[in-house]
Formats: C-alpha cells, sequence, structure tokens
C-alpha cells in the first residue's frame, strides 16, 4: 500500500482509529498489536493500547498470539486485521448476540471475514498451538458458526490501492 494500512484514511478517521471506536462499545480492553509501523501508530494512539510483536516478521499468526499473550484471563475475544475498517457496528452487535461458540464468524452473500469472535476452546487452541502453526487451519477444526449479515465490509479485505479505493468509494459513514 506505500503505508501504514491502520493509518489509511477512511471518512475523518484512519483505519485503526475506525476499529478502536467501533470494538470500544463490545471490548474492555481493546488492544492493538503493531509490529513493522510501530512507532508510526504509537505517534496517533495511547501507548497503553499497543501490544507490540516483535516477530511481527512471522505472519498476522504471531500477532494474534502476542494479543492473546497480552490477555491470558480472556474468555471470548473479538479479532480482525486493520483492512476490514468498514464493518459496521450491527455487524459487531450480531456476533455478540449469537450463541456462544468456539467460533463465530460473518458472513455476507456467502463469503465470510472479518471480525471473528472466538470463545474459550478457540482461545486455549490458539495460546496452545506453535507460532508456525496456521490460525485458519486451527479455527477450522473447532465447533463455529456463521452469522449471515447485511455488510460488504466484513468480506472486503483491503490489499492494494485498487482495494482500497473500492472500499472508499462504497463505505457511508454512520448516521
Amino acid at each position: 500500500m506505500g503505508q501504514p494500512k491502520a493509518l489509511l484514511r477512511l471518512g475523518s478517521q484512519t483505519f485503526l482509529e475506525r476499529l478502536l471506536e467501533l470494538f470500544d462499545q463490545f471490548c474492555s480492553p481493546t488492544l492493538v498489536v503493531t509490529g513493522a509501523h510501530h512507532h508510526e501508530i504509537l505517534a496517533r494512539i495511547d501507548s497503553r493500547r499497543l501490544v507490540y510483536n516483535a516477530d511481527h516478521e512471522q505472519g498476522m499468526f504471531s500477532s494474534l498470539q502476542c494479543g492473546l499473550t497480552a490477555l491470558p484471563q480472556a474468555s471470548r475475544l473479538l479479532f480482525s486485521p486493520v483492512d476490514f475498517a468498514g464493518v459496521s457496528a450491527a455487524t459487531v452487535a450480531e456476533l455478540f448476540a449469537a450463541p456462544v461458540n468456539s467460533v463465530i464468524k460473518p458472513r455476507w452473500r456467502d463469503q465470510s471475514g472479518h471480525p471473528v469472535l472466538l470463545a474459550v476452546p478457540a482461545l486455549a487452541a490458539l495460546r496452545a498451538a506453535a507460532p508456525s502453526d496456521n490460525a485458519k487451519a486451527i479455527l477450522s477444526g473447532l465447533p463455529g458458526s456463521y452469522v449471515d449479515v447485511d455488510d460488504p465490509f466484513v468480506a472486503l479485505d483491503c490489499d492494494t490501492p485498487a482495494d482500497y479505493s473500492r472500499l472508499c468509494s462504497l463505505w457511508q459513514p454512520a448516521e
């Protein structure tokens, strides 16, 4: 993307500011795991919310495990890569309203995405996994459910400038 995705703008906020505001409505505490762009993000976000993943070069799973280590008592965890900044509060509310399961994923038109809500069995499996393991493979072996949502942003990953342009053209701030 040519810059940290967390600091891309969506409306009047950065991706990260928007996700923090959204997750704060449902979660406490809300933490951000940083890696390569830690210092740029640190300049914008309260340092008490940040957890630095020194092994970030190992990939996203290492960041998820780093976040889990920072929250050892968590019985549920809502997580998302910063790419999914367009997700609505209604979607997150639907995840939390769903019957408790190990893994609860949002789904829009048969496309699953983020954020994902995890309960104790999933958290335990992820904590016990080797750093070289794959979160998707681990979670696929656990009881899970989907929540069908009217939110295309759960499936709209933002990895390229074209993805970012599409996200910005489709997204409208909540009223």
